[in-house]
């Protein structure tokens, strides 16, 4: 007797089409994982919690059928195994059995979490990298070729990095000849890379004399200030500037270029040549002052495409400026006659 109610129990569990009800108790169990992980108020055990209720439930209506049925009678045994209760049963059987053994593949928690989990590191190590690729293209933006450039400062980027990280000076000078063809920027440290670029594949006397001629085809004076501190002698340098000077009087570096200093002159100590250096000093000095007047008149990125290469020059210029001024008094002093006199004086206190 006992054994066949066993058997009737094994019929329970696994019946003749037990594949469907392990499929569709599979498929039960697999939705359940999924519910877990868009449900947070749903966790992984109070849905196995469920499932065990419902087959808990569902086997104490199929059994208790199942132990009361006369296990002589197969018609009979066979309406039990097929009831409702049993088939329910059968169903939460598998699904729990599916459910928990997701958990296990989850390790505690549902697969799916567990797969969900796994992708959410990925896509917030994919974002990382993404910041991080970010943060790489933006500092070698600068260092970066533009394709298409469009306007001078675009042809200016391409020009330098081709000088100075490529080191390929043809393909520098020949963007700043396209430059210079389509544009006047009036900007020194283009001037200067003009021809930085082209003294590496042109003559330097005929460079010079192209970039005097390209200064007055474009009107653009930097060209001219750069060319003077390349110029054969200073006379020609001085002509330059003076060109420059009055193709754009309100260019600072066409009346003082501290890369192109005036030679130093000097003279008899007599009151006559003192005047003289006096003299040379107080012009010179009034072209520094034109030059600070006109350069602090704007921020420095309104003379260089990159500023912050030029330097303090107004500060340079202010210092040079003071230094002067003490060279005229003391040229002043010699001049007039008053040094001459205070020495005097004070040889007549020392030895009387």
């Amino acid at each position: 007797m006992a054994d066949t109610r066993i058997g009737i129990v094994k019929r329970i569990i696994w019946p003749a089409k037990a594949s469907l009800f392990a499929l569709i108790g599979g498929a039960v169990g697999l939705f359940g994982d999924l519910v877990n992980f868009f449900a947070e108020f749903l966790s992984a055990d109070v849905l196995v919690l469920i499932f065990a209720v419902v087959t808990a439930v569902a086997g104490l209506l199929c059994f208790q059928r199942a132990f009361m049925v006369n296990a002589a009678d197969d018609k009979a045994v066979d309406e039990v195994v097929q009831c409702t209760q049993c088939d329910a049963f059968r169903f939460g059987l598998f699904a729990t059995a599916a459910f928990i053994l997701l958990m296990l593949v989850g390790q505690g928690q549902s697969a799916t979490e567990a797969v969900g989990r796994q992708l959410g590191l990925i896509k917030e190590d994919t974002a990382v990298i993404r910041d991080q690729v970010g943060d790489l293209h933006a500092m070698a933006q600068p260092q970066m070729i533009i394709d298409d450039p469009e306007s001078a400062a675009d042809h200016f980027n391409n020009a330098w990095i081709y000088q100075m990280m490529q080191r390929n000076s043809a393909k520098a000078f020949a963007e700043m000849q396209t430059l210079y063809a389509n544009y006047a920027p009036k900007k020194l440290d283009a001037a200067q890379l003009y021809f930085d670029s082209g003294n590496a594949v042109k003559g330097r006397a005929q460079l010079v004399e192209d970039m005097q001629a390209l200064a007055r085809k474009t009107g653009d004076a930097t060209l001219l200030v750069i060319a003077a501190r390349a110029a054969p002698s200073a006379e020609a340098g001085d002509a330059m500037a003076a060109e420059a000077q009055k193709l754009d009087p309100e260019l600072p570096f066409a009346w003082w270029d501290i890369m192109r200093p005036k030679p130093v002159k000097v003279g008899d100590m007599t009151q006559r040549g003192a005047a003289a250096q006096r003299d040379r000093f107080i012009a010179e000095r009034e072209t520094v002052e034109k030059f600070r007047a006109l350069y602090g008149a704007y921020p420095a990125q309104h003379w260089f495409f990159l500023p912050q290469f030029a330097g303090d020059l107004e500060t340079i210029a202010r210092q040079q400026s003071e230094s002067m001024a003490n060279n005229i008094a003391t040229y002043d002093d010699i001049a007039s006659g008053r040094l001459a006199d205070r020495v005097r004086e004070e040889y007549r206190q020392k030895n009387r």
